[in-house]
C-alpha cells in the first residue's frame, strides 16, 4: 500500500503512552518528506481527494521511493458522534477535512511543518512535496 492507515484512536493511544508530539511520531526520520492526509468518515471532499491522493502518491514514490512517506490519519465520525473528530481538531489545530500536511524533520530543531492546505490541488500538493524533498535532503547532509 502506498498511503499507510493510521486511525487517530491508535496514533491518540502512542500519543498518551509515549507523551510524544504528534510530529515526532509521524516524521521519524531526517532526509525525509511525511506527506499527512487527515480525512473523515462521510466527508465528500475525503472522498473527492482519495482517489487524487492515491494515484500522487504512486507518481511520487515511483519517482523518490521511501524518501517520501505518505500517511492518511483515519477520524472515524456518525451523526450524533463527532467526540473523534474535536479530539483531532484539538491535536492536529485544524478545522476542515480533509487537511494535507507536510512534515520534515531537521537536526536540531525537531520535525516542523513544512506544508498544510485544507483539500490542495494535488498539482500544488505535489509541487510541496518536491521542495520539501529537496529541504530534507538538504537538512539531513547539514552538520552544524
Amino acid at each position: 500500500m502506498i498511503i499507510g492507515t493510521i486511525e487517530f484512536v491508535e496514533l491518540e493511544k502512542k500519543l498518551q503512552k509515549t507523551n510524544s508530539c504528534y510530529l515526532d511520531i509521524l516524521a521519524p526520520d531526517l532526509g525525509k518528506a511525511y506527506v499527512i492526509a487527515i480525512s473523515r468518515d462521510h466527508c465528500p471532499s475525503c472522498k473527492q481527494q482519495k482517489p487524487r491522493l492515491d494515484k500522487l502518491a504512486t507518481k511520487v514514490v515511483q519517482k523518490h521511493g521511501d524518501r517520501v512517506v505518505f500517511t492518511r490519519i483515519h477520524i472515524r465520525y456518525t451523526e450524533g458522534s463527532s467526540e473523534e473528530s474535536l479530539r483531532s481538531k484539538d491535536v492536529f489545530r485544524h478545522y476542515f477535512y480533509p487537511t494535507n500536511l507536510i512534515l520534515v524533520k531537521t537536526r536540531d530543531r525537531g520535525v516542523f511543518e513544512y506544508y498544510r492546505n485544507a483539500a490542495p490541488e494535488m498539482n500544488e500538493l505535489g509541487r510541496n512535496i518536491e521542495v520539501a524533498l529537496e529541504t530534507a535532503v538538504m537538512l539531513a547532509k547539514d552538520t552544524n
